[in-house]
């Protein structure tokens, strides 16, 4: 394995480190099903500029989390897709992904893997591909042991709980993302029998077969940094405009700004299939959750808002999912200063 690098002095390296440390012991999962977003927030409280939070945040969540399970049976490197989706089996596959961290560089890691993880990509209702996105974030930073075991964690957390949707990514569609959230087919009231977790309620699409074309409706190869940049802003306008179940969208727009985050680490030959799955599953929560007229290129006039005053409403909040929109939306902001994203994050902070 490459030697780690460090990087002494960049603020909130050292709190970022502690809080990987303090969570280190911990299932990525409690409850019965419910995300352990520890890592995640941590990383975004840094991002936001806020690292003086994160120990105190940390303390305090941690009290709800429950440990890690012990591992049941190592995975066979001739038969790992048999192992995808067995959430039995997040320690062995943390071994598996800790294993690959070992031998190879990590965004060589994050660069097969993305590919063969992403039609699962619904897994633990996105928090999967989100964990993955913010470990590879503070990786980017400072690479070192406990920052490569949060990977190897987050990688696990995806391969375990590998959620396919109806539909495989075949051939290249014609539509943009916000024209194609207009052709996808709501799944009935009727048959919208889940409750709960987002993960039990998304396979209610499990069977209803005018979902199955939807991953096709887009071309992803067209203008591909555009592609992602158009999904996010349109998902958050969607977020916006949705009177109910606007926390289960809120996760379609942190789980697309995952995927720009990792984009970059996968090679140019696959990120079509990458965006068509990220598409899909984006398009699952509308098919799942949305409402009729519902639409994604709502008016929100000028935003005055600064990213700063952003950060520190959503930090105030002290909720997870706040301030990690707010972190998805101001980096993408930086990148594509769509006004939608800036107001995302601040009707999350509204919602209160």
């Amino acid at each position: 394995m490459k030697e780690p690098h460090s990087a002494a002095g960049v603020p909130g390296s050292g709190e970022m480190d502690e809080a990987l440390e303090m969570l280190a012991p911990y299932a990525p999962s409690f409850r019965g099903g419910l995300s352990n977003h520890g890592p995640m927030t941590a990383e975004a409280l840094v991002a936001l500029g806020h690292h003086d939070a994160v120990i105190r945040w940390v303390e305090g969540y941690r009290k709800r989390l429950e440990r890690r399970p012990a591992p049941r049976k190592r995975i066979d490197a001739s038969q790992w897709k048999d192992a995808l989706g067995d959430g039995a089996r997040s320690r062995d596959w943390d071994e598996w992904f800790s294993n690959e961290l070992a031998e190879s560089p990590w965004r060589d890691v994050v660069g097969l893997w993305v590919p063969r993880l992403a039609p699962g990509i619904a897994a633990a209702g996105l928090h999967g591909v989100i964990r993955v996105g913010h470990a590879t974030c503070s990786l980017a930073v400072t690479e070192n042991t406990l920052r490569l075991d949060e990977l190897a964690r987050a990688l696990a957390y995806w391969a375990s709980d590998f959620l396919p949707l109806p539909g495989e990514h075949t051939v290249a569609g014609k539509l943009s993302p916000s024209r194609a959230l207009k052709e996808v087919e709501l799944l009935p009231k009727e048959r919208r029998a889940g409750r709960g977790l987002i993960t039990t309620e998304l396979k209610d699409l499990l069977g209803f077969e005018p979902f199955g074309g939807a991953i096709d409706l887009v071309n992803p190869a067209a203008g591909s940094p555009n592609f992602i940049a158009e999904l996010l802003a349109t998902f958050a306008g969607t977020f916006i405009n949705t009177t109910s179940n606007s926390f289960v969208f809120l996760h379609a727009v942190t789980g697309a700004a995952a995927i720009a985050e990792l984009l970059p680490y996968v090679k140019i030959e696959d990120r079509a299939g990458v965006l068509a799955y990220t598409w899909q599953v984006t398009a699952g929560i509308l098919a799942r959750y949305g409402q009729q007229n519902l639409v994604a290129d709502v008016d929100v006039g000028s935003n005055n808002e600064s990213i700063d005053r952003l950060a520190k409403l959503a930090v105030a909040t002290g909720d997870e999912h706040t301030i990690k929109l707010a972190s998805a939306c101001t980096r993408e902001w930086l990148r594509n200063p769509d006004p939608r994203l800036l107001a995302a994050a601040a009707e999350r902070i509204r919602q209160g």
